[in-house]
């Protein structure tokens, strides 16, 4: 009985353990460790991408723009082909404030997940609680409330790669960065989510 008892609780634990760094190797956090993304902190640059939205099976297309006004603050402005407005939105480190959202968007869920998500892609700076690595990346976690975030940081060039949140045992939503210009813009990026059917892709127009 004690051995049976030993093993659930084994077999528990082991089971809880996200697989976002199962066969990473932990190592120790340094001090001059820092979770940094980027891709949305220069103000002198007016990000504008191609955006494909889907939500519930409702498919929004158009013009995304991503604008940081002050620090760690971003307003985000997500219009038709035809300029009318589906969502704009002021995004800070601890609050957001709605210019406006169009009806099909401004419900409780959808509007919580599309605010969790553009926070998370337009987060700058974070403290590190653990650190990993393989082959091919260095990861740093970072704890929000219940969430953590991993960052991947590709180790041939340092470049931020991937942002993952999860619980303690499963994967919510996976932030995928691709093309990454010399200036630090990433040129296409896809949120994509794991327990609820909204995705985003956004892939920039360049001037």
């Amino acid at each position: 009985m004690r051995y049976l008892l030993i093993s659930i609780f084994c077999v528990s634990i082991f089971s809880c353990k996200v697989a976002t760094v199962e066969n990473f190797i932990e190592t120790e956090v340094k001090s001059d460790d820092v979770v940094h993304n980027p891709y949305f902190s220069n103000a002198a640059i007016d990000y504008v991408y191609k955006s494909d939205i889907s939500v519930y099976g409702n498919e929004f297309s158009g013009i995304l723009i991503l604008k940081r006004i002050a620090p760690q603050r971003h307003r985000i402005v997500f219009t038709s082909q035809f300029g009318s407005t589906f969502f704009d939105i002021e995004i800070g480190n601890e609050s957001y404030k709605i210019h406006s959202i169009v009806e099909q968007l401004n419900r409780k869920i959808i509007l919580n997940t599309l605010i969790k998500d553009f926070s998370l892609l337009i987060k700058e700076n974070g403290k590190v609680a653990e650190r990993y690595h393989n082959d091919a990346y260095n990861v740093l976690k970072n704890e929000n409330d219940k969430y953590s975030n991993y960052y991947f940081y590709n180790i041939f060039d340092q470049k931020l790669d991937k942002i993952v949140n999860a619980t303690k045992r499963k994967e919510k939503v996976i932030i995928l960065f691709n093309e990454i210009s010399e200036d630090q813009v990433a040129e296409n990026i896809r949120i994509d989510h794991k327990n609820i059917r909204l995705n985003i892709e956004l892939n920039f127009l360049k001037k």
